[in-house]
C-alpha cells in the first residue's frame, strides 16, 4: 500500500484584524436632530390655522376690487323703446265722408252738416256675429284745428227717432245714425278721433249729498230736463221733464210723437208719465223707478241701470248732447 504524501501549507504568522460591520453616530448629533424635528412639529401644530389660510388664499385668491375714479365717465342712457301706436289717439283730418276702421267695426260716411248742426255716420259690424254696438262704448270726438276738444258724441245711443233694436247689428251689416251737435262744433271742426273708453276712463263726479246720503244730478238740453236721483252714489230714480212751445218748428210732428211715447211709458212697469197740453205748447213729466223698470230711454235721455255711478251718468249724458251739473 502506497504511502500518502502531504503538501506542506505555510501559515503566515499575522495578527487577526477586526472587520467593521456597522457604526454608531455621535450621541450628541442624534439628540440635536430629534430636537429640531420635534420643534418643527410643535410649530406646525400651533400655526396650523394660519398655514391653512395661507394655502387657501394661494389656491383661491380674492379678486381685486377695481378703484373707482373720482370723476367717472357717465354711461350713455339706453335708447327708449318706440311706443306702440295707440289708435285711440289717432287724429284724422276732417273731410266729408271720412271712414275709420277698428277691430270689430268700421265707421264710414262721417259728415258734419253746419246747416242742421248734425253729424251723420254709418256703423258697420265687420264680424260674423251679432253685436250690441253700444256695449263697445265708442265715441266720436270733434276737435278744432288746434286739437282742442269741442264735443264728444257717443257712437251709438238711442234717441226718440231710433228703433229700440238699432244698437244690435248683425254680422256684416250696417246701421246709419244722425246726432245733433253744438253749432260751434259744426262750423269749426278740424280733426276727428274715434276712441273706445271704459268707465275707468270717466272722470269722477262729486255730488252734494243730504244727511241721508241722497243726491241729484241734473242733465238738460233745449227741450228736456232730466234729474237723476242717487242714494249713496247709486242711481235709483229718473225724472224727465219735456217742454215744447207751439211756436217752435215741427211742433205738430213733435206733439204727435211725444204724446205717443208718453202713453207708452205710462203703461210700462215702474214708469208714470203725464202729458199736459196748454195754450203755449205741451209739457210732459215722466218718473222712472229703476228698482222696477228696466233700462230704457226717456225720449232722448238714457235712464241707465239701477245703481249706476254718477260719473257714468254724467259722462255718457254729456256725450249725448246734454249739459250735466
Amino acid at each position: 500500500m502506497a504511502k500518502k504524501k502531504y503538501k506542506n501549507v505555510k501559515i503566515e504568522q499575522e495578527e487577526l484584524k477586526p472587520i467593521a460591520i456597522g457604526a454608531f453616530e455621535s450621541r450628541k448629533k442624534t439628540s440635536l436632530g430629534i430636537f429640531v424635528i420635534l420643534t418643527l412639529f410643535v410649530l406646525a401644530v400651533i400655526f396650523l390655522p394660519q398655514i391653512s389660510e395661507f394655502i387657501d388664499e394661494y389656491l383661491n385668491p380674492t379678486p381685486s376690487t377695481p378703484v373707482t375714479p373720482n370723476n367717472p365717465t357717465p354711461e350713455e342712457p339706453d335708447e327708449p323703446d318706440e311706443p306702440s301706436e295707440n289708435v285711440d289717439e289717432t287724429f284724422y283730418p276732417y273731410t266729408a265722408n271720412l271712414s275709420i276702421e277698428r277691430e270689430k267695426i268700421t265707421v264710414s260716411g262721417i259728415t258734419i252738416d253746419n246747416t242742421t248742426n248734425t253729424i251723420s255716420y254709418t256703423v258697420t259690424n265687420t264680424t260674423n256675429s251679432y253685436q250690441n254696438i253700444e256695449e263697445l262704448n265708442y265715441y266720436i270726438e270733434i276737435y278744432n284745428a288746434d286739437r282742442t276738444l269741442l264735443e264728444r258724441v257717443k257712437l251709438v245711443s238711442l234717441s226718440v227717432s231710433d228703433d229700440v233694436t238699432s244698437n244690435v247689428i248683425g254680422g256684416g251689416t250696417s246701421q246709419s245714425y244722425t246726432r245733433t251737435i253744438d253749432s260751434t262744433s259744426a262750423i269749426t271742426e278740424g280733426y276727428i278721433v274715434l276712441v273706445q273708453k271704459t268707465t275707468d276712463d270717466y272722470p269722477e263726479v262729486t255730488l252734494t249729498e243730504n244727511t241721508e246720503g241722497n243726491a241729484t244730478l241734473v242733465c238738460s238740453n233745449a227741450h228736456e230736463k232730466v234729474t237723476y236721483t242717487f242714494e249713496n252714489k247709486a242711481l235709483k230714480q229718473v225724472t224727465s221733464v219735456v217742454e215744447y212751445l207751439a211756436t217752435e218748428p215741427d211742433y205738430t210732428t213733435n206733439y204727435s210723437s211725444y204724446q205717443t211715447l208718453s202713453n207708452s211709458y205710462n203703461t210700462t212697469k215702474g214708469m208714470t208719465s203725464t202729458f199736459i197740453m196748454n195754450t203755449t205748447g205741451f209739457y210732459i213729466t215722466t218718473v222712472m223707478n229703476l228698482e222696477e223698470a228696466s233700462r230704457s230711454y226717456l225720449f232722448n235721455a238714457d235712464s241707465f241701470r239701477l245703481d249706476t255711478e254718477p260719473k257714468v251718468v254724467s259722462f255718457e249724458m254729456e256725450a249725448q248732447g246734454f249739459d250735466c251739473n
